[in-house]
């Protein structure tokens, strides 16, 4: 009779089947460790998530404080801006008033000009007109100071020739021998007081004189009327005596 042995076959393969679970299992435990660490990764990516809200606010919080302040302190340095136009408009006006008159270097004198001349004066006399010329001057205040008013005269005296140039105009005091000795100006009057004589060529000579002394004086005065004394009387007295 023939026997058949099978029992020792069950006993491998139960053996092999446990090595095969236990690889199965050593693998599995490997690959869970890998997963369990994974996940403690991710709370950082949230924590930089969380973190960075914080930052954006306090980024947006300075830059919002740096705002505010920059208009305060804009409105703050502002008003100072503004003084300066009174502290400057205030040293122009001192300056102004310090600086003295311009001195003028043209004088106002009249001429004698024929009957019916355009842009005449008329005066008493026989038909003449006076007519208005500038010279130069040196050493003269403006309008309304006296040093003006004396400047102008001794123009007028300087002129030696009956005939003023090639304009057709005259000089009624070409002959005088006049000196101004004083300029007083008040009020809407100026008195001139002349020394010397005065010399008429004839009769319509004696309102020419006359006229041309008071013009003259009037226009570098500024005023209204005009006393030219001779000798200490009025021009009119001394053209009477002449001899």
């Amino acid at each position: 009779m023939s026997h058949r042995r099978t029992a020792p076959r069950p006993l491998l393969a139960t053996g092999a089947l446990t090595a095969i679970l236990a690889l199965a299992l050593t693998s599995c435990g490997l690959g869970g460790g890998d997963a369990t660490e994974s996940p403690s990764t991710t709370p950082s990516a949230s924590e930089s998530a969380s973190a960075s809200p914080s930052a954006s606010a306090s980024g947006s919080a300075s830059a919002s404080e740096s705002a505010s302040s920059s208009p305060s302190q804009s409105a703050s340095t502002s008003p100072s801006a503004s003084t300066s136009p009174s502290a400057s408009a205030s040293g122009s006006a001192s300056a102004s008033a310090s600086e003295p008159a311009a001195a003028s270097s043209e004088a106002t004198v009249y001429w004698v000009g024929p009957a019916g001349q355009s842009g005449g004066i008329e005066f008493p006399g026989c038909g003449e007109v006076l007519i208005e010329d500038e010279v130069p001057v040196s050493a003269a205040g403006a309008v309304g100071d006296p040093s003006l008013v004396k400047a102008a005269l001794q123009s007028l005296f300087a002129e030696r020739n009956f005939d003023v140039g090639s304009s057709g105009l005259m000089n009624a005091l070409y002959q005088s021998e006049l000196t101004v000795q004083d300029v007083t100006i008040q009020g809407d009057t100026v008195t001139v007081n002349l020394s010397g004589q005065p010399m008429s060529a004839g009769t319509c000579a004696d309102p020419q004189i006359i006229a041309q002394l008071e013009n003259t004086a009037i226009a570098n005065a500024g005023t209204y009327t005009a006393e030219i004394l001779v000798n200490g009387e009025p021009i009119q007295d001394a053209m009477s005596q002449k001899g």
